[in-house]
């Protein structure tokens, strides 16, 4: 149902070849991220999608980059950096490339045109806002986020915005579901309740929680191993019920206002928070 983690196969080739990205992952200090999915991984700005990465037959590496992210920059034009063809929509990339390219490839000034890019073509405020949220809670022992984006064979193409981990006692860890809306969203109704609810609810039938458990444990795991999560320090964690869920809004105080409070009326078992940008005198 949901298998966000790496073959073993695969774990071994991520710790091989891409501790040199690994480094700069961090060294970004929560610009970039590295999420793990089904087998592959993708790297993100701000929350946009920078490039996924899938993992080929004979340490070859597949790089699908979005056309306005690639175009223009110094790697397309180059004829150096291994195969590169152009999805049938023409909205994708696709760059084949050994083990032995992937730095060049990834070097820091490919990054930051791939970044420049991103910030003339897709600035998304609640994206940027879900990133700064997720970089303001790494290295917590008490809480932090583990995925973004996260669906499965069973919702319906439904996708929860963040999940996060919150510490019980221990190694044991309980799920956090997180919708994220700025106070300015129209979506800040009744609507984003009913998601909460779904979500919470989907991933607490025991099947269902079962296969998240063991899903985000492997997950942890392998981040821990690779380096992408240095506190908590618990080599390994365990993941207990029961599963929370929680509202996120930023900014817009005023026009968001009236909605939260209709909202915190009508759920009661969820719980909402606000981030101002109000100063102090």
């Amino acid at each position: 149902m949901i298998k966000r983690y790496f073959s073993d196969e695969n774990f071994i080739r991520m710790q091989k070849h891409f501790s040199f990205l690994i480094r700069k992952i961090n060294d970004s200090l929560g610009e970039l991220e590295l999420s793990i999915r089904d087998d592959y991984f993708n790297i993100y700005y701000k929350g946009n999608s920078l490039s996924k990465v899938s993992f080929k037959e004979d340490d070859k590496y597949q790089i699908d980059i979005n056309s306005k992210f690639f175009e223009g920059t110094s790697v397309a034009k180059s004829k150096n950096d291994g195969s590169c063809s152009k999805n049938k929509k023409g909205d994708y990339y696709s760059i084949m490339l050994s083990s032995k390219q992937l730095p060049s490839f990834f070097k820091e000034k490919h990054l930051k045109e791939f970044i420049s890019k991103i910030k003339k073509e897709n600035y998304k405020e609640e994206i940027t806002f879900e990133q700064a949220l997720i970089a303001d809670n790494k290295n917590r022992e008490s809480f932090f986020f583990i995925d973004r984006q996260v669906s499965d064979g069973k919702m319906k193409r439904k996708t929860l915005d963040l999940l996060a981990l919150k510490q019980k006692q221990g190694n044991k860890y309980h799920f956090v579901i997180c919708e994220v809306k700025l106070g300015n969203n129209p979506e800040l109704k009744d609507k984003v309740v009913d998601q909460l609810n779904y979500y919470v609810t989907h991933i607490n039938e025991k099947e269902n929680f079962n296969n998240y458990k063991d899903c985000y444990e492997k997950q942890y795991k392998q981040k821990r191993t690779l380096g992408l999560i240095n506190i908590p320090a618990f080599p390994s964690i365990e993941i207990e019920k029961p599963v929370e869920g929680r509202i996120i809004v930023g900014g817009y105080s005023g026009i968001a206002k009236s909605q939260l409070d209709s909202l915190q009326n009508k759920c009661q078992n969820l719980k909402i928070e606000h981030f101002t940008y109000e100063l102090k005198p």
